[in-house]
């Protein structure tokens, strides 16, 4: 493939490299997994990595990825982070395979299983992988020609696990692989309940590309809280890819919390296919210096009588750059659907900016819609009422940001999470 069309430099080192690759990946001997791989490398190549003319991308700029990562550095003696979130049921990748050492599954419930993506292939479990063909999303292709570990969770019907299981994605330096195309697939069962965390974490000046992505199916009723704190090192990009869909009475609640990464992609895709679902799609993105985050959700209602909730906030520094992209999506016949977004910036410096593009995609009549965006500076106003109260000027300005991010950290239903992102944003602000 090495003659198609002129790729960007990192494509082609990908197409390049793919023979070689594969052979060390998991579920190499399987004819299933070997011919997905192949038609993800084709899709791929015919793709190339999204430029700023693909419309969903113009506001992010891929190039500096694009144009190949720095060999990884020497080797170093990089210590794992011990995890600040206090639950029994941990599941831990370093550098992109699974690492029982660091991992904690044996009290988890009867009836939920937690096990590694690579162990699943590997032992032929390729009906896992729901693959489109039709996909369009080139890192998604990407993910799927060199998917290499990740996690498995599967409840049983009626299952309800109370206690948060942790997954912590870690990656140090001093190693030779400078990617990680990870794999997850969750499916709950009818009525079951789970409450999931997700770190993805990344020793600062350790240049990597995490290239995650998700594939969620919820039975009937089930409900699934699904967090996610993303804090990858300061010279990484995540590119990060979560699929989700929502049948009758099922409740999907997802919340991202960004303070990571050189550029980081959070893309989630809801498909909302039965009567009384609920998707609650909620986050907070945390930059300074020049970095650069995006958020990018996709709503699909697909049939009537459904709700969607979203609500982003952002809090830009410096030189740091942010975009929500919020579609939503209501297709001729779905009726009595319920759809309101809202995304908020706070701009802490002149320099800083923010894009937003909310979409409204509406085919039927009998709805109730709303979306709102907003961004600006601190309000000088409260600022000077809070220090002619005798509050020092950095206190009231920490304290104006936290009113700010305060309701839609509320929005978070795990007490225990809600808590942890808490502590995460206060050491944030302690810096601002």
């Amino acid at each position: 493939m090495s003659n198609m069309k002129n790729l960007t430099p990192l494509a082609q080192t990908y197409l390049e490299r793919f023979e070689t690759a594969r052979n060390s990946l998991p579920g190499h001997a399987s004819p299933a997994v070997t011919s997905l791989r192949a038609n993800g490398l084709a899709r791929f190549a015919a793709l190339d990595f999204p430029g700023r003319k693909v419309e969903e991308w113009r506001f992010t700029n891929l190039s500096p990825l694009t144009k190949g990562i720095e060999a990884a550095e020497t080797p170093a003696t990089s210590a794992i982070p011990t995890a600040e979130f206090d639950t029994p049921h941990v599941m831990t990748f370093i550098n992109g395979r699974f690492s029982q050492a660091d991992s904690t599954r044996d009290k988890l419930p009867e009836g939920l299983k937690l096990t590694s993506f690579a162990a699943e292939i590997d032992a032929g479990n390729s009906t896992l992988l729901d693959v489109d063909a039709n996909d369009s999303r080139a890192v998604v292709a990407l993910n799927t020609a060199f998917m290499e570990d990740g996690f498995v969770l599967i409840a049983e019907e009626g299952i309800a696990s109370e206690t948060p299981i942790l997954i912590r994605f870690v990656s140090t330096a001093g190693t030779a692989n400078n990617a990680r195309h990870m794999r997850n697939v969750i499916r709950l069962g009818k009525k079951a309940t789970v409450t999931l965390l997700e770190e993805h974490l990344g020793s600062d000046g350790h240049a990597y590309f995490a290239n995650p992505v998700t594939e969620i199916s919820l039975g009937e009723a089930a409900r699934l809280n699904h967090y996610k704190l993303q804090v990858e090192s300061n010279t990484a990009f995540h590119l990060a890819n979560t699929d989700c869909e929502v049948p009758a009475g099922a409740t999907y609640e997802n919340f991202s919390l960004s303070t990571g990464a050189r550029l980081s992609r959070n893309e989630l895709t809801t498909r909302i296919t039965g009567g009384k679902a609920l998707t609650l799609l909620n986050g907070a993105y945390l930059m300074r210096g020049a970095q650069h985050c995006d958020t990018t959700t996709i709503t699909r209602h697909l049939v009537p009588e459904n709700d969607s909730r979203q609500v982003y906030k952002g809090i830009l520094d410096e030189d740091a750059q942010g975009v929500f992209q919020g579609k939503i999506q209501i297709v001729k016949d779905a009726q009595k659907v319920s759809g309101d977004q809202l995304s908020r910036a706070l701009l802490l410096s002149d320099r800083a900016s923010v894009a937003v593009k909310p979409e409204l995609e509406i085919h039927a009549d009998d709805v109730k819609c709303s979306h709102g965006a907003s961004s600006g500076e601190l309000d000088e106003d409260a600022f000077f009422y809070l220090q002619s109260r005798g509050i020092d000027a950095k206190s009231a300005r920490k304290m104006l940001i936290d009113a700010f991010l305060a309701d839609v950290l509320e929005e978070i239903s795990s007490e225990t999470v809600r808590g942890y992102f808490a502590n995460v944003t206060a050491r944030w602000m302690d810096e601002v």
